[in-house]
Protein backbone atom coordinates (compact mmCIF):
# COMPACT_ATOMS: atom_id res chain seq x y z
CA UNK A 1 0.00 0.00 0.00
CA UNK A 2 1.19 3.52 -0.97
CA UNK A 3 1.46 5.83 2.20
CA UNK A 4 -1.44 8.73 1.34
CA UNK A 5 1.10 11.31 0.95
CA UNK A 6 3.16 9.75 -1.29
CA UNK A 7 -0.18 9.23 -3.79
CA UNK A 8 -0.50 12.83 -3.75
CA UNK A 9 2.58 13.78 -4.56
CA UNK A 10 2.43 11.30 -7.46
CA UNK A 11 -0.95 12.85 -8.33
CA UNK A 12 0.96 15.92 -8.18
CA UNK A 13 3.37 15.36 -10.68
CA UNK A 14 1.50 13.84 -12.93
CA UNK A 15 -1.24 17.05 -13.14
CA UNK A 16 2.27 18.82 -13.63
CA UNK A 17 3.47 16.89 -16.63
CA UNK A 18 -0.04 16.65 -17.99
CA UNK A 19 -0.53 20.39 -18.34
CA UNK A 20 3.08 20.43 -20.02
CA UNK A 21 2.46 17.51 -22.72
CA UNK A 22 -1.06 17.73 -23.36
CA UNK A 23 -3.19 20.87 -21.44
CA UNK A 24 -0.33 23.71 -23.10
CA UNK A 25 -1.04 22.14 -26.40
CA UNK A 26 -4.47 22.19 -26.25
CA UNK A 27 -4.82 25.00 -25.05
CA UNK A 28 -3.03 26.81 -28.69
CA UNK A 29 -5.55 24.17 -30.91
CA UNK A 30 -8.33 26.19 -29.08
CA UNK A 31 -7.09 29.18 -30.67
CA UNK A 32 -7.29 27.90 -34.62
CA UNK A 33 -10.07 25.12 -34.39
CA UNK A 34 -10.31 25.64 -38.07
CA UNK A 35 -6.63 24.89 -39.07
CA UNK A 36 -6.99 21.67 -36.14
CA UNK A 37 -10.17 20.20 -37.56
CA UNK A 38 -8.75 20.19 -41.42
CA UNK A 39 -5.58 18.37 -40.11
CA UNK A 40 -8.04 15.86 -38.10
CA UNK A 41 -9.61 15.30 -40.81
CA UNK A 42 -6.72 14.55 -43.32
CA UNK A 43 -5.27 12.37 -41.02
CA UNK A 44 -8.25 10.02 -40.71
CA UNK A 45 -8.30 9.90 -44.64
CA UNK A 46 -4.09 9.35 -44.96
CA UNK A 47 -4.42 6.83 -42.22
CA UNK A 48 -7.85 5.00 -43.59
CA UNK A 49 -7.18 5.03 -47.20
CA UNK A 50 -6.60 1.48 -47.69
CA UNK A 51 -9.99 0.32 -46.24
CA UNK A 52 -12.63 -0.90 -48.09
CA UNK A 53 -14.97 2.39 -46.95
CA UNK A 54 -11.50 4.37 -48.10
CA UNK A 55 -11.50 2.77 -51.63
CA UNK A 56 -15.04 2.73 -52.34
CA UNK A 57 -15.19 6.66 -51.54
CA UNK A 58 -11.66 7.54 -53.05
CA UNK A 59 -10.13 8.78 -50.12
CA UNK A 60 -7.05 9.39 -52.05
CA UNK A 61 -8.52 11.65 -54.49
CA UNK A 62 -10.60 13.87 -51.62
CA UNK A 63 -8.79 17.36 -51.09
CA UNK A 64 -10.32 18.61 -47.93
CA UNK A 65 -13.63 19.31 -46.38
CA UNK A 66 -15.54 20.42 -49.39
CA UNK A 67 -14.36 17.17 -51.21
CA UNK A 68 -15.25 14.86 -47.91
CA UNK A 69 -18.68 16.07 -47.54
CA UNK A 70 -19.88 15.50 -51.58
CA UNK A 71 -18.46 11.91 -51.82
CA UNK A 72 -19.61 10.39 -48.21
CA UNK A 73 -23.54 11.20 -47.46
CA UNK A 74 -24.20 11.53 -43.47
CA UNK A 75 -24.03 7.66 -42.45
CA UNK A 76 -25.97 6.19 -39.47
CA UNK A 77 -25.03 2.67 -37.67
CA UNK A 78 -27.06 0.47 -39.78
CA UNK A 79 -25.05 1.72 -42.71
CA UNK A 80 -21.79 0.98 -41.29
CA UNK A 81 -22.83 -2.78 -39.39
CA UNK A 82 -22.25 -5.13 -42.00
CA UNK A 83 -18.68 -3.52 -42.62
CA UNK A 84 -17.88 -4.00 -38.82
CA UNK A 85 -18.73 -7.01 -38.82
CA UNK A 86 -17.66 -8.51 -41.57
CA UNK A 87 -14.30 -7.02 -40.22
CA UNK A 88 -14.49 -9.00 -37.36
CA UNK A 89 -15.01 -12.21 -38.60
CA UNK A 90 -12.93 -11.91 -41.59
CA UNK A 91 -9.82 -9.91 -39.73
CA UNK A 92 -10.39 -7.50 -43.15
CA UNK A 93 -9.91 -3.65 -42.95
CA UNK A 94 -13.37 -2.54 -43.86
CA UNK A 95 -13.56 0.29 -42.05
CA UNK A 96 -10.19 0.63 -40.09
CA UNK A 97 -6.68 0.20 -41.19
CA UNK A 98 -5.49 -1.52 -37.31
CA UNK A 99 -8.39 -4.76 -36.13
CA UNK A 100 -10.61 -3.39 -32.72
CA UNK A 101 -9.12 -4.76 -30.02
CA UNK A 102 -11.98 -4.76 -28.13
CA UNK A 103 -15.66 -3.29 -28.59
CA UNK A 104 -18.00 -0.87 -26.83
CA UNK A 105 -21.51 -2.15 -26.36
CA UNK A 106 -24.05 0.48 -26.48
CA UNK A 107 -28.04 0.16 -27.71
CA UNK A 108 -28.82 0.19 -31.30
CA UNK A 109 -31.66 1.08 -33.45
CA UNK A 110 -32.87 -2.37 -34.86
CA UNK A 111 -33.06 -4.79 -31.57
CA UNK A 112 -29.46 -5.75 -32.36
CA UNK A 113 -26.73 -3.46 -29.86
CA UNK A 114 -24.45 -1.36 -31.81
CA UNK A 115 -21.02 -2.60 -31.80
CA UNK A 116 -18.14 0.53 -31.56
CA UNK A 117 -14.87 -0.06 -32.67
CA UNK A 118 -11.97 0.45 -29.43
CA UNK A 119 -8.68 0.58 -31.63
CA UNK A 120 -5.27 0.89 -29.72
CA UNK A 121 -5.69 4.96 -30.94
CA UNK A 122 -8.97 5.13 -29.40
CA UNK A 123 -7.39 3.57 -25.88
CA UNK A 124 -4.89 6.69 -26.60
CA UNK A 125 -7.48 9.34 -27.30
CA UNK A 126 -9.41 8.05 -24.45
CA UNK A 127 -6.20 8.69 -22.15
CA UNK A 128 -5.60 12.07 -23.25
CA UNK A 129 -9.10 12.52 -22.84
CA UNK A 130 -8.59 11.74 -18.98
CA UNK A 131 -5.68 13.80 -18.79
CA UNK A 132 -7.12 17.14 -19.93
CA UNK A 133 -10.48 16.61 -18.00
CA UNK A 134 -8.89 15.57 -14.59
CA UNK A 135 -6.28 18.24 -15.17
CA UNK A 136 -8.28 21.27 -15.17
CA UNK A 137 -10.23 19.32 -12.59
CA UNK A 138 -7.37 19.27 -10.33
CA UNK A 139 -6.34 23.37 -10.91
CA UNK A 140 -10.16 23.94 -10.63
CA UNK A 141 -11.03 22.27 -6.83
CA UNK A 142 -8.99 22.60 -4.20
CA UNK A 143 -8.37 19.38 -2.59
CA UNK A 144 -10.43 16.98 -5.36
CA UNK A 145 -8.17 14.55 -5.71
CA UNK A 146 -7.04 13.94 -2.04
CA UNK A 147 -9.12 11.44 -0.66
CA UNK A 148 -10.54 8.69 -2.56
CA UNK A 149 -12.49 8.47 -5.82
CA UNK A 150 -16.08 6.74 -5.80
CA UNK A 151 -16.41 5.70 -9.25
CA UNK A 152 -19.67 4.23 -10.33
CA UNK A 153 -18.95 2.96 -13.98
CA UNK A 154 -19.59 -0.22 -16.11
CA UNK A 155 -17.29 -3.24 -16.04
CA UNK A 156 -14.82 -2.71 -19.08
CA UNK A 157 -15.40 -6.45 -20.23
CA UNK A 158 -18.83 -7.47 -20.29
CA UNK A 159 -18.49 -10.52 -22.49
CA UNK A 160 -17.04 -11.85 -25.44
CA UNK A 161 -18.40 -12.67 -29.06
CA UNK A 162 -18.79 -15.75 -30.91
CA UNK A 163 -15.02 -14.67 -32.05
CA UNK A 164 -13.61 -14.43 -29.08
CA UNK A 165 -13.37 -10.29 -28.82
CA UNK A 166 -14.35 -8.79 -26.10
CA UNK A 167 -16.77 -5.92 -25.82
CA UNK A 168 -17.50 -3.58 -22.21
CA UNK A 169 -18.85 -0.24 -21.43
CA UNK A 170 -17.38 2.83 -22.50
CA UNK A 171 -17.66 3.94 -19.03
CA UNK A 172 -15.54 1.08 -17.84
CA UNK A 173 -13.04 1.88 -20.72
CA UNK A 174 -12.78 5.73 -19.26
CA UNK A 175 -12.40 4.75 -15.56
CA UNK A 176 -8.79 2.48 -17.19
CA UNK A 177 -8.02 5.31 -19.20
CA UNK A 178 -7.88 7.49 -15.83
CA UNK A 179 -3.97 8.48 -14.70
CA UNK A 180 -2.22 5.61 -12.93
CA UNK A 181 -1.78 7.86 -10.00
CA UNK A 182 -5.35 8.23 -9.93
CA UNK A 183 -6.21 4.48 -10.73
CA UNK A 184 -4.80 3.86 -7.31
CA UNK A 185 -7.36 6.10 -5.51
CA UNK A 186 -10.45 3.73 -6.99
CA UNK A 187 -12.33 2.52 -3.72
CA UNK A 188 -14.76 0.28 -5.99
CA UNK A 189 -12.86 -3.44 -6.62
CA UNK A 190 -13.12 -4.74 -9.73
CA UNK A 191 -14.95 -8.26 -8.95
CA UNK A 192 -17.90 -6.03 -7.97
CA UNK A 193 -18.88 -5.01 -11.24
CA UNK A 194 -18.49 -8.88 -12.35
CA UNK A 195 -21.98 -9.10 -10.17
CA UNK A 196 -24.91 -9.72 -12.41
CA UNK A 197 -27.70 -8.91 -9.93
CA UNK A 198 -28.30 -5.50 -10.00
CA UNK A 199 -29.79 -5.56 -6.62
CA UNK A 200 -27.13 -6.96 -5.08
CA UNK A 201 -24.38 -5.42 -7.14
CA UNK A 202 -26.13 -1.76 -5.47
CA UNK A 203 -25.69 -3.01 -2.21
CA UNK A 204 -22.21 -3.86 -2.62
CA UNK A 205 -21.51 -0.28 -4.07
CA UNK A 206 -23.22 1.08 -1.27
CA UNK A 207 -21.11 -1.42 1.10
CA UNK A 208 -18.23 0.01 -0.71
CA UNK A 209 -19.15 3.52 -0.80
CA UNK A 210 -19.94 3.54 3.16
CA UNK A 211 -16.88 1.50 4.45
CA UNK A 212 -14.55 4.58 2.75
CA UNK A 213 -14.89 7.68 5.03
CA UNK A 214 -12.19 9.60 2.70
CA UNK A 215 -13.97 9.89 -0.50
CA UNK A 216 -13.53 13.30 -2.00
CA UNK A 217 -14.95 12.89 -5.25
CA UNK A 218 -17.22 11.08 -6.58
CA UNK A 219 -18.05 10.16 -10.50
CA UNK A 220 -21.14 8.84 -11.87
CA UNK A 221 -22.26 9.74 -15.75
CA UNK A 222 -26.01 10.19 -14.63
CA UNK A 223 -26.92 11.68 -11.41
CA UNK A 224 -29.39 9.25 -10.79
CA UNK A 225 -27.14 6.53 -10.39
CA UNK A 226 -25.82 8.16 -7.44
CA UNK A 227 -29.05 9.41 -5.91
CA UNK A 228 -29.98 5.59 -6.58
CA UNK A 229 -26.84 4.53 -4.86
CA UNK A 230 -27.64 7.11 -1.49
CA UNK A 231 -31.71 5.60 -1.48
CA UNK A 232 -30.12 2.30 -0.90
CA UNK A 233 -27.80 2.61 2.17
CA UNK A 234 -30.30 4.33 3.77
CA UNK A 235 -32.91 2.07 3.41
CA UNK A 236 -30.79 -1.37 3.73
CA UNK A 237 -28.21 1.02 6.37
CA UNK A 238 -28.46 -1.68 9.38
CA UNK A 239 -27.57 -4.87 6.55
CA UNK A 240 -25.02 -2.69 5.16
CA UNK A 241 -23.33 -2.14 8.70
CA UNK A 242 -23.81 -5.96 9.78
CA UNK A 243 -21.93 -7.09 6.28
CA UNK A 244 -18.89 -4.84 7.07
CA UNK A 245 -19.39 -5.81 10.94
CA UNK A 246 -18.88 -9.40 9.51
CA UNK A 247 -16.48 -9.08 6.77
CA UNK A 248 -13.97 -7.04 8.96
CA UNK A 249 -13.86 -9.43 11.50
CA UNK A 250 -13.65 -12.19 8.60
CA UNK A 251 -17.01 -13.84 8.72
CA UNK A 252 -18.33 -13.20 5.17
CA UNK A 253 -16.59 -12.63 1.60
CA UNK A 254 -17.28 -10.86 -0.94
CA UNK A 255 -15.47 -7.90 -3.27
CA UNK A 256 -15.49 -5.65 -0.44
CA UNK A 257 -13.09 -3.29 1.07
CA UNK A 258 -12.12 -3.69 5.04
CA UNK A 259 -13.09 -0.99 6.88
CA UNK A 260 -11.37 0.52 9.89
CA UNK A 261 -12.24 0.12 13.18
CA UNK A 262 -13.02 3.91 13.90
CA UNK A 263 -14.97 3.89 10.36
CA UNK A 264 -17.15 0.71 11.79
CA UNK A 265 -17.87 2.03 14.95
CA UNK A 266 -18.75 5.45 13.02
CA UNK A 267 -21.06 3.50 11.03
CA UNK A 268 -22.39 1.57 13.93
CA UNK A 269 -23.45 4.65 15.86
CA UNK A 270 -25.69 5.66 13.35
CA UNK A 271 -27.87 2.73 13.08
CA UNK A 272 -31.20 3.29 14.31
CA UNK A 273 -30.72 7.54 13.40
CA UNK A 274 -31.13 6.79 9.77
CA UNK A 275 -32.89 9.73 8.69
CA UNK A 276 -29.75 11.79 9.99
CA UNK A 277 -27.58 9.92 8.05
CA UNK A 278 -26.40 12.25 5.16
CA UNK A 279 -23.48 13.12 2.90
CA UNK A 280 -21.59 15.10 4.77
CA UNK A 281 -21.07 13.25 7.46
CA UNK A 282 -20.46 10.13 5.60
CA UNK A 283 -17.91 11.77 3.66
CA UNK A 284 -17.05 15.42 5.21
CA UNK A 285 -14.20 15.59 3.05
CA UNK A 286 -16.10 15.31 -0.70
CA UNK A 287 -15.28 18.01 -2.71
CA UNK A 288 -16.66 17.43 -5.99
CA UNK A 289 -19.30 15.30 -7.57
CA UNK A 290 -18.46 14.63 -11.44
CA UNK A 291 -21.48 13.83 -13.76
CA UNK A 292 -23.74 14.70 -16.63
CA UNK A 293 -25.75 17.79 -15.79
CA UNK A 294 -27.28 18.42 -19.66
CA UNK A 295 -29.80 16.80 -21.11
CA UNK A 296 -32.23 14.40 -19.09
CA UNK A 297 -29.47 14.38 -16.32
CA UNK A 298 -30.28 17.54 -15.48
CA UNK A 299 -33.35 16.07 -13.47
CA UNK A 300 -31.30 14.85 -11.11
CA UNK A 301 -29.22 17.90 -10.46
CA UNK A 302 -31.64 20.06 -8.39
CA UNK A 303 -32.16 16.70 -5.69
CA UNK A 304 -28.36 15.93 -6.21
CA UNK A 305 -27.34 19.68 -5.20
CA UNK A 306 -29.73 19.39 -2.47
CA UNK A 307 -28.22 16.76 -0.78
CA UNK A 308 -24.75 18.04 -0.75
CA UNK A 309 -22.52 20.96 0.74
CA UNK A 310 -22.43 24.45 -0.39
CA UNK A 311 -18.84 23.88 -0.88
CA UNK A 312 -19.34 20.71 -2.91
CA UNK A 313 -18.55 21.34 -6.60
CA UNK A 314 -20.70 19.71 -9.19
CA UNK A 315 -18.54 19.45 -12.95
CA UNK A 316 -19.95 18.67 -16.07
CA UNK A 317 -18.66 15.17 -17.06
CA UNK A 318 -19.00 16.29 -20.75
CA UNK A 319 -20.24 15.32 -23.77
CA UNK A 320 -19.75 11.77 -23.53
CA UNK A 321 -21.04 9.14 -25.59
CA UNK A 322 -20.05 5.15 -26.79
CA UNK A 323 -19.26 6.62 -30.04
CA UNK A 324 -16.45 9.17 -29.29
CA UNK A 325 -15.44 11.62 -26.45
CA UNK A 326 -17.31 14.53 -27.73
CA UNK A 327 -16.48 17.45 -25.39
CA UNK A 328 -14.20 18.10 -22.50
CA UNK A 329 -15.09 20.42 -19.51
CA UNK A 330 -11.71 23.24 -19.64
CA UNK A 331 -13.38 25.05 -16.68
CA UNK A 332 -15.11 23.02 -14.14
CA UNK A 333 -16.14 26.38 -12.09
CA UNK A 334 -18.39 27.39 -14.92
CA UNK A 335 -18.57 24.19 -16.42
CA UNK A 336 -18.01 25.30 -20.13
CA UNK A 337 -16.88 22.04 -22.80
CA UNK A 338 -15.04 22.67 -26.02
CA UNK A 339 -15.36 20.11 -28.84
CA UNK A 340 -12.74 17.15 -28.61
CA UNK A 341 -11.36 19.19 -32.00
CA UNK A 342 -7.88 17.81 -32.07
CA UNK A 343 -9.18 13.89 -31.99
CA UNK A 344 -12.69 13.82 -34.28
CA UNK A 345 -14.06 15.73 -36.84
CA UNK A 346 -17.02 17.16 -36.40
CA UNK A 347 -19.61 18.53 -38.48
CA UNK A 348 -22.90 20.48 -37.21
CA UNK A 349 -26.76 20.77 -38.54
CA UNK A 350 -28.70 23.18 -37.34
CA UNK A 351 -32.01 21.58 -36.22
CA UNK A 352 -34.54 23.75 -37.92
CA UNK A 353 -32.61 22.52 -41.10
CA UNK A 354 -32.54 18.49 -40.29
CA UNK A 355 -36.15 19.12 -39.01
CA UNK A 356 -36.97 20.53 -42.20
CA UNK A 357 -35.03 17.40 -44.07
CA UNK A 358 -32.49 19.90 -45.49
CA UNK A 359 -29.43 18.20 -43.36
CA UNK A 360 -26.91 20.75 -44.33
CA UNK A 361 -24.04 20.85 -42.08
CA UNK A 362 -21.41 23.24 -41.22
CA UNK A 363 -18.23 22.73 -39.38
CA UNK A 364 -17.33 23.69 -35.90
CA UNK A 365 -15.72 27.74 -36.50
CA UNK A 366 -19.10 28.21 -37.81
CA UNK A 367 -21.17 27.62 -34.95
CA UNK A 368 -23.35 30.53 -33.63
CA UNK A 369 -24.09 30.88 -29.90
CA UNK A 370 -27.34 30.45 -28.62
CA UNK A 371 -28.47 28.00 -31.56
CA UNK A 372 -28.65 23.84 -31.37
CA UNK A 373 -27.36 21.45 -33.84
CA UNK A 374 -27.49 17.81 -34.65
CA UNK A 375 -23.85 16.29 -34.01
CA UNK A 376 -22.06 14.66 -36.91
CA UNK A 377 -18.51 12.93 -36.30
CA UNK A 378 -15.69 11.46 -38.66
CA UNK A 379 -13.63 9.46 -36.08
CA UNK A 380 -10.36 7.74 -35.95
CA UNK A 381 -12.19 4.41 -34.84
CA UNK A 382 -14.10 4.29 -38.44
CA UNK A 383 -17.45 6.12 -38.08
CA UNK A 384 -17.46 8.20 -40.82
CA UNK A 385 -20.08 11.19 -41.15
CA UNK A 386 -21.79 9.48 -38.11
CA UNK A 387 -25.42 11.03 -37.44
CA UNK A 388 -25.12 11.25 -33.82
CA UNK A 389 -28.77 12.26 -32.89
CA UNK A 390 -27.82 13.99 -30.36
CA UNK A 391 -28.58 17.56 -30.04
CA UNK A 392 -26.36 20.29 -28.63
CA UNK A 393 -26.36 23.83 -27.93
CA UNK A 394 -23.62 26.62 -28.04
CA UNK A 395 -23.24 28.24 -24.94
CA UNK A 396 -20.11 30.74 -25.89
CA UNK A 397 -16.49 30.50 -26.70
CA UNK A 398 -13.43 29.15 -25.07
CA UNK A 399 -10.74 31.29 -26.95
CA UNK A 400 -11.53 30.97 -30.85
CA UNK A 401 -13.29 27.78 -30.37
CA UNK A 402 -17.24 27.09 -29.58
CA UNK A 403 -18.78 25.98 -26.15
CA UNK A 404 -21.28 23.02 -26.23
CA UNK A 405 -23.83 22.06 -24.01
CA UNK A 406 -25.63 18.45 -24.56
CA UNK A 407 -29.85 19.09 -25.08
CA UNK A 408 -30.91 15.73 -25.35
CA UNK A 409 -31.31 12.77 -27.72
CA UNK A 410 -32.60 13.32 -30.80
CA UNK A 411 -36.01 12.46 -32.30
CA UNK A 412 -36.82 9.05 -32.03
CA UNK A 413 -35.26 8.36 -29.32
CA UNK A 414 -35.30 8.94 -25.69
CA UNK A 415 -32.36 8.76 -23.14
CA UNK A 416 -33.54 9.38 -18.98
CA UNK A 417 -30.79 7.06 -17.36
CA UNK A 418 -28.65 5.65 -19.90
CA UNK A 419 -30.94 3.17 -21.78
CA UNK A 420 -31.67 4.84 -24.93
CA UNK A 421 -34.88 3.78 -25.54
CA UNK A 422 -35.60 4.09 -29.87
CA UNK A 423 -38.98 4.16 -31.65
CA UNK A 424 -38.15 0.89 -33.35
CA UNK A 425 -37.92 -0.78 -29.71
CA UNK A 426 -41.30 0.85 -28.83
CA UNK A 427 -43.23 -0.27 -32.08
CA UNK A 428 -41.29 -3.95 -31.99
CA UNK A 429 -42.50 -3.95 -28.36
CA UNK A 430 -45.69 -3.10 -29.37
CA UNK A 431 -45.99 -5.55 -32.53
CA UNK A 432 -45.45 -8.40 -30.00
CA UNK A 433 -48.11 -7.25 -27.15
CA UNK A 434 -50.48 -7.46 -29.98
CA UNK A 435 -49.42 -10.96 -31.76
CA UNK A 436 -49.91 -12.05 -28.26
CA UNK A 437 -53.61 -10.65 -27.17
CA UNK A 438 -54.67 -10.83 -30.91
CA UNK A 439 -55.54 -7.07 -31.24
CA UNK A 440 -54.85 -4.21 -33.37
CA UNK A 441 -54.13 -1.22 -31.62
CA UNK A 442 -54.32 2.04 -34.26
CA UNK A 443 -52.98 4.65 -32.04
CA UNK A 444 -50.49 4.65 -29.49
CA UNK A 445 -47.58 6.83 -28.27
CA UNK A 446 -45.29 6.43 -25.28
CA UNK A 447 -43.92 9.60 -23.55
CA UNK A 448 -40.88 9.84 -21.30
CA UNK A 449 -40.85 11.40 -18.27
CA UNK A 450 -37.26 12.51 -16.78
CA UNK A 451 -39.06 13.55 -13.85
CA UNK A 452 -40.75 10.61 -12.69
CA UNK A 453 -38.09 8.05 -14.25
CA UNK A 454 -40.86 6.26 -16.07
CA UNK A 455 -42.43 5.85 -19.05
CA UNK A 456 -46.00 6.10 -20.26
CA UNK A 457 -47.89 4.21 -23.00
CA UNK A 458 -50.75 5.45 -24.35
CA UNK A 459 -53.17 3.15 -26.55
CA UNK A 460 -56.33 3.95 -28.05
CA UNK A 461 -57.60 0.31 -26.87
CA UNK A 462 -59.90 -1.23 -24.01
CA UNK A 463 -58.17 -2.28 -20.63
CA UNK A 464 -56.26 -5.56 -21.35
CA UNK A 465 -55.22 -7.38 -18.24
CA UNK A 466 -52.54 -6.60 -15.34
CA UNK A 467 -49.91 -8.74 -16.91
CA UNK A 468 -50.00 -5.64 -20.49
CA UNK A 469 -47.06 -3.58 -18.67
CA UNK A 470 -44.87 -6.53 -18.01
CA UNK A 471 -44.89 -7.95 -21.69
CA UNK A 472 -44.17 -4.46 -23.02
CA UNK A 473 -41.32 -4.54 -20.53
CA UNK A 474 -39.96 -7.77 -21.08
CA UNK A 475 -40.25 -6.95 -24.73
CA UNK A 476 -38.31 -3.80 -24.51
CA UNK A 477 -35.72 -5.70 -22.41
CA UNK A 478 -35.31 -8.10 -24.71
CA UNK A 479 -34.39 -5.92 -27.40
CA UNK A 480 -32.43 -3.38 -25.49
CA UNK A 481 -30.30 -4.84 -22.67
CA UNK A 482 -29.62 -0.83 -21.01
CA UNK A 483 -33.37 -0.90 -20.74
CA UNK A 484 -33.57 -3.86 -18.59
CA UNK A 485 -30.36 -3.00 -16.67
CA UNK A 486 -32.41 0.52 -15.36
CA UNK A 487 -35.27 -1.39 -14.40
CA UNK A 488 -33.18 -4.50 -12.82
CA UNK A 489 -31.25 -1.64 -10.72
CA UNK A 490 -34.80 0.45 -9.94
CA UNK A 491 -33.03 3.46 -12.14
CA UNK A 492 -36.13 3.33 -14.31
CA UNK A 493 -39.28 2.96 -12.54
CA UNK A 494 -42.23 0.42 -14.00
CA UNK A 495 -43.98 1.52 -17.28
CA UNK A 496 -47.76 2.83 -16.90
CA UNK A 497 -50.21 2.02 -19.45
CA UNK A 498 -53.31 4.88 -19.97
CA UNK A 499 -55.96 3.50 -22.40
CA UNK A 500 -57.95 6.22 -24.44
CA UNK A 501 -61.06 6.51 -25.48
CA UNK A 502 -62.03 5.75 -29.31
CA UNK A 503 -61.35 9.47 -31.48
CA UNK A 504 -58.22 10.45 -29.67
CA UNK A 505 -56.13 9.27 -33.09
CA UNK A 506 -58.14 11.84 -35.22
CA UNK A 507 -58.16 14.64 -32.04
CA UNK A 508 -54.00 13.95 -32.17
CA UNK A 509 -53.53 14.31 -35.96
CA UNK A 510 -55.79 17.51 -35.52
CA UNK A 511 -53.25 19.05 -32.73
CA UNK A 512 -50.38 18.52 -34.86
CA UNK A 513 -51.85 19.75 -37.65
CA UNK A 514 -52.94 22.95 -35.58
CA UNK A 515 -49.34 23.06 -34.57
CA UNK A 516 -48.20 23.65 -37.82
CA UNK A 517 -46.92 20.07 -39.52
CA UNK A 518 -48.29 19.81 -42.62
CA UNK A 519 -50.74 16.75 -43.40
CA UNK A 520 -49.46 15.28 -46.55
CA UNK A 521 -45.79 14.83 -43.91
CA UNK A 522 -47.52 14.42 -40.72
CA UNK A 523 -45.42 11.87 -38.75
CA UNK A 524 -46.65 10.80 -35.36
CA UNK A 525 -44.02 10.41 -33.23
CA UNK A 526 -44.23 7.01 -31.11
CA UNK A 527 -41.63 7.72 -28.80
CA UNK A 528 -40.93 11.10 -27.16
CA UNK A 529 -40.35 13.00 -24.42
CA UNK A 530 -43.35 14.15 -22.09
CA UNK A 531 -41.73 17.87 -22.34
CA UNK A 532 -42.27 17.80 -26.32
CA UNK A 533 -45.85 16.75 -26.70
CA UNK A 534 -48.71 19.49 -26.17
CA UNK A 535 -51.04 17.03 -26.57
CA UNK A 536 -53.57 16.75 -23.52
CA UNK A 537 -53.59 12.77 -23.08
CA UNK A 538 -55.72 13.43 -19.80
CA UNK A 539 -58.54 14.46 -21.52
CA UNK A 540 -59.06 11.16 -23.88
CA UNK A 541 -58.30 8.43 -20.73
CA UNK A 542 -60.77 6.21 -21.22
CA UNK A 543 -63.06 5.40 -17.84
CA UNK A 544 -64.87 2.63 -18.89
CA UNK A 545 -62.85 -0.92 -19.65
Amino acid sequence: MIPHSLQNARIRAEMILAGRRCWNPFMEQLQRPREVQAKVLHDILAMQATTGFGRAHRFVKLRGYHDFRLAIPIQTYEDLRLDIEDQEEFKEPRLNSEQPETYALTSGTTGKPKLIPILNRTREGLRHFQRLSTYAQFEAVRGLFDGKMLVIAGPEVEGYLETGTSYGSMSGFLTAALPGALQQKLCIPDALYEIDDYQRKYFYLAACALAEPHVSVVASANPATFLKLLDIGRQHFSHVVELLSSHASGQAEGPLPVPSKRRLRQLQEMVGHEDQVSIQNLWPDLKGVVTWMGGSGSVGIPSLRAKLSPQTALIEMGYLSSECVGSVNVDPRTNRCVPMIQETFFEFVPQSDWDAERPYAVTVEQLEEGQKYYVVVTTANGLYRYFMNDLVEVTGRFHQTPTIAFVQKGKGVTNMTGEKLYEYHVTEAMAALQRRYRIHVEFYVMLADPQARHYTLYLEHPSLDAFAGYHIETALSQMNAEFQKKRESGRLEPLKIVNLQPGTAEAYKAHCLQQGQREAQLKILKLQYAKDCSFNFLKYVRTSP
